[in-house]
């Protein structure tokens, strides 16, 4: 080579001899192309530069032009080999080969339309384009030796790539050459020694992925992408399949690095297979069809972010009766016959999907592709892959790569317990497994549902399930018994700390996922290479299969999926690890983003980011529940810069899930995510939940631009809106008054300010409350925070972690409710000023918290500790303003009662078992409620023609229907609601003009409307004796009202009957007075020696009073008789002797098991528990068979008693179906016994049944 000195006297000699007219140029070609060594490329591109002599020029003049192409070639990759070399300029060195390329792409592919010198212009293009297509074969040699798998190594050759830099063409080649060359390269490239075939493609396509194939190939396709749009690409891509025999290996690779680098080409991809597929069912050829079919899985493998799964495909494109295979016979042969021929080189994920999501085939031609099944099964056979390993819910991944059967199987568990979670039902899919998949479900599902561990103490969701299974008949007994054994030896390895736990990390991948992630950093900070982002998600993506998620990024959300777990505990230590990964590169990429450019000019990288996260299923829990516990239990602990980045990706997940999921599909999971994640229950966690809110918003307003007024919020999770509503007023005092509008602003908002450790997060919270765009939306119903929503998280709130003071809350509370809520208009979530409608709402609240542990936007506090206190505070505040804002006599407080009565009968409804534990928590809570809230609210007076009396009709029929089923006892209310009412009974009474009259007429409906309440009475009669006593003397100084004092006279004759042996008074209503006896008996533990005598001291026309005594005895049997023990006994020997008593006065004991029209019968049953006469079954069975036998063969109806209360305890085991009619359970006895079934029938035959066989009698 020249040095440089020689160089320059060379040329400026030629300069000279031009200037002198010396210079003869055809001369000086044939002079350097007869040298013995040919030109130096350097010194011919100095002479284009300097107009000696053009490049076009010099290689017109060689006589050869495959010497010309040869010499080119070899030059211009010396000139590649000197960029190797750190000491050159390697600025100077591209420079000449762009200028060089420019001249060759500005030949090759010229559009002159003159046709001077059209020899020459054919010379010229000819040597340029072989020049350029030689340098592309030299690229692309390279590539082919690493399309076997093995990883490529940079070489010389990666320096031509400087030939598809666009910006170095500007003004030295017209658009469109650039564009044919461009177009030109993407065809040679794709038809590049098409040597292997269509099975070949088959077989190794799943290693053709975008982050596993050739980067050298992938850097060329990106290269490309630049200048050419995906609508001109995959046009011009198809116009080749059709024309011309391709690479497979070069063409899938393609369609990966387009599905990944261009955000718009899934949906042209999906154009260009229905139009595949059309010509394929027009014409009937299959290279459409295979072509079509490659395309589509080869799109898949890159996961739902960029493309839908195989699955989906398959099923949208063949599983409809509009089908390209349903139009005729014809059509579908080609379609069999074609999945036919693929099966000896098909993978098994896809004969999985060719048979479970099978395409439509009409019922005649069914036989048809029953041959196609045949011969899949048989395939998948061969491979000793089985069909009945398939998991109940797998997603039929479109990876090469194939899934454990045990960790399919775990996954099938974790979402059969979900399902039962929610429906509290084996799922369907569990239940058809074990009948038409039963190899599958016992060696694979019931193995990995019964793995042993420590059993909790209060049965989870698991433990439920498998309880269900077993009550099924679906779990062998000896089998649940191992797995309870070695539940136990879990148990005790842990207790003596002889757990072994494997907690070894696979070192090596996650190493690279770790560089990977790294790796990422430069291409989100430097605008330039926003358009590398997605090629480096990729392999991100690549990574995180190989570490965490070997089924691939191609999992569908499946409705019963978990998407998190409140445990970090569930978590593997692999998991977390890789979480912990996950979360710090992206909260480093946000903070580093940030501080060069603002959110709305950072490109796509963290909606990509977190795209690729939603395409795979167990990394995304595990950084969700990572998530979660970040904020749930280490909230203090956070650094802005945490608060910052989990915010921000909390902004992107919302609007991925939004593009990535049906509406049916997992909201209902997000949104309860949300809800977990902004409830945090941790000491100091509310601070830090406020500043998770401020940063998602503001971050969202930054990114999306949301401040302008025509902007919408739909990319921040609208409880993030609400919580925010609820915290700020809260923990700032400032943000208690209404923003007025001169206040109001529309300042720009600055992220990176909070990514600065010493940001001011209030400053930034209350410049973001002031924003005029952000308090419109506010209003908006998506966005608004309702009463509801605001009393449930006031309800969840732990006052332990709360920063306020009890006074500061008391003081935040009544201004949220008189000041915000109340006034607001109903139509906007408040009250409009309505109290009935405040104190209504909350009272739902209330009992919608108490009943469930996840219910709205608050969860209950793992402690217990909550705010019910001071809720309830806030209700008797509103219902003392409701009193005192009415006219006494003109209050209608019943609406509470209503209240209550309308959530109790909706769950009365159900049977469930979990419905019925609901509804006994809320009517203890409605119990509650009403002891907080004044007694006079349970009694109201009334106008009656001028005179004032009492009512209490709606208190008397809310116990009567409900209230009476809180009792422990069955037959009596507690005390403190018992003396609740009389409290308000006494106290009402003193609007009325005679006291005492009221309240007689108010006990005398009890006896009638509501006998429970005169039970309750007669048991807590001595306490509540004296307090009745107490009040009325501190109210009247006039004696008691009669019905008091008859209360009082039957409680003394019954003393009297003890201590003296007096004969008790008769009374109207016996049932009270043997309350009253029965009750003292038990009270005064009057001894077993003497029932006998106190009982046979009643007259023999006491039958009624003994009748009643056994009832109540009954009642307080059937406690004993589920407990057993010496309570039991004592209980049973009552009764006997009772029994015993009413036998001596010619009675019946059956009768009282038998709902009679007797009055004080009627009574009986009223003043009794729903819930004790299902269970009295219990208590006859317990007595009849300690009874004398003759006690019970001499009772003519004992056999129809015995069998209706066999039917009543059958129906309890049948838990809580409609009761059968006895003589259906008799028709099933027939063939086991029909003499007993025939006697049966003729004892509950009715006596309208026995008329009919009567002969008419004429005479009477």
């Amino acid at each position: 080579m020249f040095s440089q000195d020689k160089l320059t006297a060379f040329l400026k000699t030629l300069k000279a001899l031009m200037s002198e007219n010396c210079f003869k140029c055809s001369v000086f070609l044939k002079e350097i192309w007869e040298q013995p060594r040919p030109p130096v490329l350097e010194v011919v591109w100095h002479l284009n530069s300097m107009d000696i002599i053009g490049i076009e020029d010099v290689l017109e003049s060689c006589t050869d032009i495959s010497s010309a192409v040869n010499w080119f070639c070899t030059e211009m990759k010396a000139l590649c080999l000197q960029i190797e070399d750190s000491s050159v300029d390697l600025e100077f060195v591209e420079q000449i080969v762009s200028n060089l390329l420019a001249v060759l792409i500005g030949k090759a592919f010229c559009q002159s339309a003159s046709s001077v010198k059209n020899l020459e212009q054919s010379k010229m293009t000819k040597i340029s384009l072989s020049i350029l297509d030689t340098m592309l074969s030299w690229l692309l040699d390279a590539i082919v030796e690493t399309g076997s798998g093995q990883p490529y190594k940079p070489g010389v050759e990666r320096h031509w790539l400087l030939a598809y830099k666009v910006p170095r063409y500007r003004a030295r080649v017209i658009p469109e050459s650039l564009e044919e060359f461009f177009l030109h390269t993407l065809s040679q490239t794709l038809t590049y020694k098409p040597q292997l075939k269509v099975s070949d493609a088959i077989r190794f396509q799943g290693r053709w992925s975008f982050a596993k194939t050739c980067q050298l190939l992938m850097d060329l396709y990106r290269k490309l992408f630049v200048l050419l749009s995906a609508e001109k690409l995959t046009s011009h891509v198809q116009t080749i399949l059709d024309t011309q025999e391709v690479n497979w290996y070069h063409v899938l690779s393609f369609f990966s690095c387009l599905v990944i680098c261009q955000s718009e080409a899934q949906l042209l991809v999906k154009d260009l297979l229905s139009r595949l597929l059309s010509q394929a069912f027009e014409t009937y050829e299959l290279e459409y069809l295979i072509t079509a079919f490659l395309i589509a899985r080869q799109a898949a493998l890159e996961g739902p972010a960029a493309f839908m799964s195989y699955t989906d495909w398959f099923k949208s494109t063949f599983g409809s009766a509009n089908s390209y295979q349903s139009t005729s016979k014809k059509s579908l042969v080609f379609l069999l016959k074609f999945l036919s021929d693929l099966v000896p080189f098909e993978a098994p994920q896809y004969l999985k999907v060719h048979i479970l999501h099978s395409p439509f085939v009409p019922t005649k031609f069914r036989s048809l592709f029953m041959e196609y099944i045949t011969l899949a099964k048989t395939q998948l056979a061969d491979m000793k892959v089985s069909i009945e390993d398939m998991g109940l819910y797998e997603d039929l991944s479109v990876r090469s790569d194939k899934d454990q059967p045990q960790s399919q199987a775990q996954q099938d568990v974790e979402k059969a317990v979900k399902i039962f979670e929610n429906t509290g039902k084996i799922p369907a899919s569990v239940m058809e497994a074990s009948i038409f998949r039963r190899p599958y479900f016992t060696s694979r599902f019931l193995p990995a549902l019964l793995t042993p561990r420590v059993l909790p103490k209060v049965p989870d969701s698991l433990m439920l399930l498998i309880d269900a299974l077993k009550r099924a008949d679906k779990i062998p007994v000896n089998i649940l018994n191992s797995y309870l054994d070695a539940c136990e030896l879990e148990k005790h390895r842990k207790l003596e700390g002889n757990e072994k736990m494997d907690v070894s990390l696979n070192e090596e991948p996650i190493a690279k996922l770790q560089s990977a992630l790294w790796e990422l950093r430069p291409y989100v900070t430097d605008s330039k290479r926003y358009d590398e982002v997605s090629s480096q998600i990729a392999i991100i993506s690549d990574r995180l299969t190989a570490v965490i998620d070997p089924g691939g990024p191609n999992t569908i959300p499946v409705i019963s999926e978990p998407l998190f777990s409140h445990s970090v505990e569930d978590l593997e230590p692999q998991e977390l690890t890789v979480s912990d990964l996950l979360l710090t590169s992206f909260c480093q990429c946000v903070l580093v983003a940030s501080g060069t450019n603002p959110p709305d000019r950072q490109g796509q990288w963290p909606t990509l980011y977190v795209k690729m996260l939603c395409g795979h299923r167990k990394a995304l829990f595990a950084l969700l529940t990572r998530i979660l516990h970040l904020l749930s239990h280490q909230a203090p602990l956070l650094t802005d810069a945490h608060v910052v980045g989990l915010a921000a990706f909390s902004v992107h997940l919302h609007e991925c899930w939004k593009s990535l999921t049906p509406t049916s599909s997992d909201i209902p999971s997000l949104g309860k995510y949300w809800e977990a994640l902004l409830s945090s229950q941790c000491p100091g966690s509310l601070s830090v939940v406020l500043r998770f809110c401020t940063a998602a918003i503001s971050y969202a307003c930054c990114r999306f631009t949301l401040l302008s007024p025509e902007a919408s919020f739909d990319s921040v999770p609208p409880l993030i809106m609400r919580k925010t509503q609820h915290l700020l007023p809260r923990l700032f005092l400032e943000t208690r008054r209404q923003v007025l509008k001169e206040e109001e602003t529309d300042t720009p908002i600055t992220f990176t300010t909070l990514s600065l450790s010493s940001a001011s997060w209030k400053d930034a919270a209350l410049s973001l409350w002031s924003q005029a765009c952000l308090q419109e939306h506010f209003k908006k119903d998506l966005f608004r925070l309702s009463f509801r929503d605001w009393l449930l998280w006031e309800l969840s709130l732990n006052p332990d972690i709360d920063p306020l003071s009890d006074m500061e809350r008391q003081d935040y509370q009544r201004w949220a409710v008189n000041q915000c809520f109340l006034p607001e208009s109903s139509t906007t979530g408040g009250c409009g000023n309505n109290l009935e409608k405040a104190c209504s709402t909350i009272v739902n609240a209330i009992l919608d918290f108490i009943t469930s542990s996840d219910s709205g936007p608050g969860r209950r506090p793992s402690n217990g500790c909550t705010g019910l206190n001071c809720i309830l505070s806030r209700l008797q505040e509103l219902v003392c303003d409701f009193l005192l804002s009415h006219s006494s006599k003109s209050i209608q407080v019943h609406f509470l009662l209503d209240e209550f009565h309308q959530r109790l009968a909706k769950l009365s409804d159900s049977m469930e078992t979990e419905a019925q534990l609901r509804r006994q928590c809320e009517l203890a809570m409605c119990c509650r409620i009403l002891l907080g809230l004044p007694s006079s609210l349970l009694v109201r007076p009334y106008c009656d023609r001028g005179f004032t009396t009492l009512k209490s009709d709606d208190f008397f029929q809310f116990v009567c229907k409900h209230l009476k089923n809180i009792s422990q006892l069955g037959y009596a209310l507690p005390y403190d609601i018992t003396a609740h009412f009389f409290r308000g009974l006494l106290s009402t009474s003193a609007q009325c003009e005679d006291p005492g009259e009221a309240v007689n007429a108010v006990l005398a409906t009890a006896y009638t409307c509501c006998p429970i309440m005169m039970t309750s009475a007669a048991l807590w009669w001595p306490q509540l004796n004296a307090a009745i006593t107490c009040q009325w003397n501190c109210l009247y100084e006039d004696e008691l009202p009669k019905e008091i004092e008859t209360l009082r006279k039957m409680q003394a004759d019954v003393d009297r009957l003890l201590s003296q042996g007096s004969a008790l008074c008769p009374t109207d209503t016996i049932w009270l007075s043997a309350a009253f006896l029965h009750f003292t008996i038990r009270r005064n533990k009057v001894q077993q020696e003497r029932l006998p005598d106190l009982l046979r001291s009643f007259s023999t026309k006491a039958l009624q009073l003994l009748d009643c005594l056994l009832f109540f005895s009954i009642m307080d049997l059937i406690h004993p008789t589920l407990k057993g023990g010496v309570e039991h006994k004592l209980s049973l020997e009552y009764c006997i002797q009772t029994v015993q008593c009413l036998e001596e006065r010619g009675g019946s004991w059956l009768s009282t098991f038998q709902l009679k029209s007797e009055k004080y019968k009627s009574h009986l049953h009223q003043s009794a528990s729903e819930e004790f006469l299902k269970l009295i079954p219990l208590s006859y069975f317990s007595l009849a068979v300690c009874l004398p036998v003759e006690s019970v063969v001499n009772q003519q109806n004992f056999l129809p008693v015995s069998l209706e209360m066999y039917t009543q305890l059958f129906q309890l085991f049948l838990d809580g179906n409609p009761l059968l009619d006895p003589l259906q359970i008799i028709d099933s006895w027939d063939e086991k016994d029909p003499e007993l079934a025939g006697l049966l029938k003729n004892f509950l035959q009715s006596p309208e049944d026995d008329c009919m066989y009567d002969e008419p009698d004429l005479f009477l």
